[in-house]
C-alpha cells in the first residue's frame, strides 16, 4: 500500500475529489457528537462511506499502474455497496419510521451488499462482477476501463430499488408536512436526488468522459444539501424523531388506526394497557378488543368520544378513560383515528373512598338519629310509668293490698322493660366500638332458650301464650354464649310482644349442611313486605308497638343480624300480615368445627 501511495501522481480531477472528502468527514464528526446519539451515528456512518469511496477514487485516478488502480478499487467496494442501505436507513431514521426496521431485516438488506463487496474484491477468479479490467491510457492519465459482469447489475438494480424506495419516502413525507420540517425534507430529498440522477446518466453510457464514474462528485453536492439541512433548519436537532420520542415516551396509551380501523402505530404504554407481547400491526380494531367494548364504541362514531373501560394487569384492576378523536389530513379529509388512553386508577379509588366514606357517614348520622330516638322515645315511656308508679305509691296514702300488687307489677313491666332495652343499646354501643370479643365454645340450645324464657315469665303469663320448645336436649352448637342469648332473648321478646293474648309460640329446630337452624315462630300480628325489606336498615324507623302497647325501638332485630353473622351464621324472616311471623337463624354445629 504505501508503495502505491509513493508512485501516485495526482491530476486535478483527483484533487477536485477532495471536495466530497472533506465535506464527508465534517459531516460524519459532527453527527458522531454525543448530542446526536444515538440518531447521528448512521448517519455518520453514511457520511463515511460516501469519504471513503470518494477518497479511495481520488487515490485510483491518482495512480500509474494497474495494480495500484485494482487496489484502490477494492478499497472503493468497501463502502459503495452500504451507501444504498444507509441512506436509506437515515431516511427512515428522520421520518420516523425506523421502528418498523428490526436488526432481522437490516441484516436481510445487508445480504447483498456483503455479497457485492466480497464478489468486486475476488473478480479476478470467478467474473462474475468484473469480466475483465484493463488500463486506458488514451487520455492525460491512466483510467480503468471495466468490462460489467452479471453480478454488478444485480448490485445497480438493488442500489436503485433501496435509493428509490427512499425518494418514495421522502416525497410523501413533503407532501403532507406543512412545517419547519418541510425545509429539511426538500434538502434530504436534493442530497439523494443528486447522486441518482448523476449515476443513471453514468450508467446509460450519456457522459462526455468514458471510463470516469461522477458519482462521488455528485456527493460533494449532495454533502453541501445535507450541510444546509443540518447546520442552517438543524436536521439532526428537530428532526420528526423528536415526534416520535414524545409519541413512545407518553405516560398515557397512544393508538393509531387507519381509515379501516386497523392498528398502524401505538406506544409502549399500550402494550402494558392490554397486555400485549408485541404490536399487532395490522391487526383489525375487533380483533384487538373483542373483550373491550367500549373501546370499539369509540370508534362507531364520527368526531370525538369518551368512554371509560377497565383491564387487569399483574392481578390488579386498572381503570382506564379512552378518548377518540379524527386524524385528518391536509385536505381535512379524515384518514384515521387516534385514541389516547389515560389511567385513572387512581382517581377511581378516591372517588370510591370518598364514596363509602359519604356512606359510612350517612350510617353513622342514621344512628345517631336513631339513637337520640330510642333516648328521646323509647326510654322515656319507661322511665315515666316507673316514676308515675312511685309517684302513687308516695302520694296514695289509702292503697290497697291488691291496688299495691297492681302497681308493682306494672313497676315490674316498666323495669324489664327498660333493663332489655339498656342491655341492647351496651351491646350495639359495644358492637359500633369493635368492643365485642367473641368467645365461641360448645353450647345445648335449650337450656339457653329455657334461660330466655324464664327471664320473660311475666309478659308471657300476663298474655296466657301458649310456648313449646321443641329444641332437641343434645342440640350443641358452637358459638359465643352471650351472643347467642342475646339473639334468643330478643327473637321470644319479639314473639311475646306481637303475639295476642291466648296465641302460641313454637321454638324449633333442625340440622342441616353442617349446621343448626333454630326457628322462633308465632301466631302474632306479622309484617307487611315492605316493613320486612327494611328491617335491618338504620335510616328507617321499623319499631312498633305490641298487642298490649309494649314499646319497640328495632334495635335488637340489627343487633341479631351482627350477632348471628359474627358466629358465621344468617338471619332470615319469614312473615305473613295476620298470620303471624317465623324468625330463623344458623350457627355452626359443634361436629361441623375443628377446634384449633
Amino acid at each position: 500500500m504505501l508503495l502505491f501511495v509513493m508512485t501516485l501522481k495526482p491530476n486535478a480531477l483527483a484533487l477536485s475529489l477532495l471536495i466530497p472528502v472533506i465535506v464527508s468527514a465534517i459531516l460524519a464528526i459532527e453527527a458522531w457528537r454525543p448530542r446526536y446519539a444515538p440518531r447521528g451515528k448512521v448517519f455518520a456512518l453514511l457520511m463515511f462511506a460516501i469519504g471513503l469511496w470518494s477518497a479511495a477514487y481520488a487515490l485510483e485516478l491518482a495512480s500509474v499502474s494497474r495494480e495500484a488502480m485494482l487496489f484502490w478499487l477494492k478499497v472503493e467496494y468497501l463502502a459503495i455497496p452500504y451507501i444504498s442501505v444507509l441512506m436509506l436507513l437515515v431516511i427512515l431514521q428522520f421520518s420516523g419510521l425506523n421502528t418498523f426496521i428490526s436488526s432481522r431485516h437490516i441484516g436481510f438488506l445487508l445480504i447483498i451488499p456483503v455479497l457485492t463487496m466480497f464478489l468486486s474484491i475476488t473478480h479476478e477468479y470467478h467474473s462474475l462482477y468484473y469480466k475483465d479490467v484493463t488500463v486506458n491510457t488514451s487520455g492525460n492519465f491512466p483510467l480503468l476501463q471495466l468490462s460489467l459482469g452479471p453480478w454488478y447489475y444485480v448490485h445497480v438494480i438493488y442500489s436503485y430499488v433501496i435509493i428509490l424506495y427512499s425518494v418514495a419516502v421522502l416525497s410523501k413525507k413533503l407532501y403532507y408536512q406543512r412545517s419547519l420540517f418541510r425545509n429539511q425534507l426538500i434538502f434530504m430529498l436534493i442530497a439523494v436526488i443528486i447522486p441518482l440522477a448523476t449515476f443513471t446518466v453514468y450508467f446509460a453510457g450519456l457522459m462526455p468522459v468514458k471510463n470516469i464514474d461522477p458519482t462521488p462528485f455528485a456527493f460533494a453536492a449532495s454533502g453541501l444539501a445535507m450541510s444546509v439541512s443540518i447546520l442552517k433548519f438543524r436536521m439532526l436537532d428537530l428532526m420528526p424523531i423528536a415526534r416520535e420520542h414524545v409519541f413512545r415516551s407518553m405516560g398515557d396509551g397512544l393508538v393509531i388506526l387507519d381509515k379501516k380501523s386497523r392498528l398502524v402505530d401505538c406506544n409502549p404504554m399500550t402494550i402494558n394497557v392490554f397486555g400485549w407481547n408485541k404490536i399487532p400491526y395490522g391487526s383489525s380494531s375487533d380483533q384487538l378488543w373483542h373483550n373491550y367494548p367500549k373501546v370499539i364504541e369509540l370508534l362507531s362514531v364520527s368526531g370525538s368520544e369518551i368512554r371509560e373501560f377497565s383491564t387487569v394487569i399483574n392481578g390488579k384492576e386498572h381503570v382506564y378513560l379512552g378518548s377518540a378523536s379524527d386524524i385528518k389530513n391536509h385536505k381535512k379529509d379524515v384518514v384515521g383515528k387516534l385514541i389516547v388512553i389515560h389511567d385513572i386508577t387512581q382517581r377511581h379509588v378516591l372517588q370510591e373512598t370518598i364514596r363509602k366514606s359519604e356512606e359510612k357517614l350517612r350510617l353513622l348520622n342514621a344512628e345517631k338519629d336513631k339513637l337520640f330516638s330510642i333516648i328521646a322515645h323509647d326510654l322515656r315511656g319507661p322511665i315515666g310509668a316507673f316514676s308515675k308508679l312511685t309517684e302513687m305509691f308516695l302520694t296514695e296514702n289509702d292503697l290497697t293490698a291488691g291496688e299495691m300488687k297492681t302497681i308493682a307489677t306494672d313497676m315490674n313491666h316498666s323495669a324489664q322493660s327498660l333493663q332489655g332495652l339498656l342491655e341492647n343499646l351496651l351491646q350495639w354501643s359495644r358492637m359500633q366500638r369493635d368492643d365485642v370479643t367473641i368467645k365461641k365454645q360448645y353450647l345445648y340450645v335449650k337450656p339457653l332458650v329455657d334461660k330466655s324464657l324464664d327471664l320473660l315469665r311475666e309478659p308471657v303469663l300476663s298474655k296466657t301464650l301458649f310456648i313449646k320448645n321443641m329444641v332437641p336436649v343434645n342440640l350443641m352448637v358452637y358459638a359465643d354464649e352471650n351472643m347467642l342469648q342475646t339473639v334468643l332473648r330478643n327473637l321470644l321478646s319479639n314473639a311475646i310482644k306481637f303475639t295476642p293474648k291466648g296465641g302460641n309460640i313454637i321454638i324449633q329446630s333442625k340440622e342441616t349442611d353442617g349446621n343448626a337452624n333454630i326457628r322462633v315462630r308465632d301466631t302474632g300480628i306479622g309484617m307487611p313486605a315492605e316493613m320486612i325489606a327494611q328491617l335491618y336498615n338504620f335510616e328507617q324507623k321499623t319499631g312498633r308497638q305490641g298487642t298490649e302497647g309494649e314499646p319497640s325501638t328495632g334495635l335488637g332485630l340489627i343487633l341479631c343480624k351482627d350477632f348471628i353473622e359474627k358466629n358465621g351464621g344468617i338471619l332470615e324472616v319469614e312473615s305473613e300480615e295476620g298470620k303471624g311471623s317465623t324468625f330463623s337463624f344458623t350457627v355452626p354445629l359443634h361436629n361441623a368445627v375443628v377446634v384449633s
